[in-house]
């Protein structure tokens, strides 16, 4: 039987990078029906130093092994765009899964090995994007994907029944804008019903509408997310899989405005704040609630990501 060896870091099916690359895995075998696929990664996954920057250089010579005796490879994740020594030492015909990263962070070591990475990219014929934060580097280029995190999206036929006022995924990244987000639930816990689900929000600020879970599956967090109204996500992605689960169920999202949606994408369901001014942003959140809308839309559009693989 004809197989296929790839590496991935994370296949956990209750985080954005597992749950993108069990969606590549999908891709990848409705594409090579009559293959095997087989997982080089024995290692058990764990938060740490070693298995977020050392191990990716283990699985790239683990695929190096395969590559040499002529076997089909593939390196699913971590494949953060400004890691661009991973890209240099992976085999030129490495199948690549879709490559992740952020446009919004500011440090400028940060910046500098981003636009490494964006030059090295440049140099495919095809690359595949988890977003699509970084299109403005390759508009020239016709073969690239963008937006894999739609991959087999749809909007939920049951809506479920609202118990939360609002729903908040808190992650314990200095990215994610979470000075903001611990400001405003506060507030808003006054007068509304606040879920946090993720990691432990600080015990010393809970209070009775304050409901904090931690590490949920994601069957458990979309029971959750169902029963809530309105979402504010985390500041560096507007397109993640926790806004796009309460896209699914229809929640009024309220996302920063430095991360606009791009034009391929119609909907009422999401409305701009600026995470440096809490102020302007409980206005606009409390002006948007009062003037809701039934008629609730998300409409994208998308490349045949098969295509992609051809």
């Amino acid at each position: 039987m004809l197989k296929i060896y790839y590496w991935a870091s994370n296949t956990k099916g209750n985080s954005g990078e597992g749950i993108l690359a069990l969606n590549f895995l999908s891709l990848l075998k409705k594409k090579y029906k009559n293959y095997k696929f087989i997982n080089l990664n024995k290692f058990s996954y764990k938060e740490n130093f070693f298995y977020n920057y050392i191990l990716p250089y283990i699985g790239a010579f683990k695929l190096w092994q395969y590559h040499l005796s002529g076997e089909k490879i593939c390196y699913i994740n971590y494949l953060p765009i400004w890691n661009f020594l991973l890209f240099l030492v992976l085999p030129k015909n490495t199948i690549l899964g879709p490559i992740t990263g952020t446009n919004i962070k500011k440090n400028y070591i940060y910046r500098i090995l981003k636009h490494i990475g964006i030059f090295i990219l440049k140099k495919n014929n095809k690359i595949l994007f988890s977003h699509n934060q970084f299109r403005k580097y390759f508009k020239k280029k016709t073969n690239f994907y963008f937006n894999f995190i739609l991959y087999n999206f749809n909007l939920k036929k049951k809506l479920g029944n609202k118990k939360f006022d609002y729903i908040v995924y808190y992650k314990k990244n200095n990215n994610k804008g979470n000075h903001f987000l611990t400001e405003i639930i506060l507030r808003l816990s006054k007068r509304y019903k606040i879920i946090v689900i993720g990691d432990k929000f600080q015990s010393n600020l809970k209070n009775k509408n304050i409901i904090n879970y931690q590490n949920l599956s994601r069957e458990k967090a979309l029971i959750y997310i169902s029963q809530s109204k309105n979402s504010i996500i985390s500041k560096e992605n507007t397109l993640s899989f926790f806004a796009l689960d309460c896209v699914s169920f229809k929640l009024n999202i309220f996302y920063n405005i430095n991360d606009r949606l791009e034009s391929t994408i119609k909907t009422n369901l999401f409305t701009s704040i600026k995470f440096n001014d809490l102020e302007y942003s409980l206005k606009k959140i409390k002006k948007k609630i009062s003037s809701e809308k039934s008629d609730k839309f998300f409409r994208f559009k998308t490349k045949n990501f098969l295509y992609y693989l051809d």
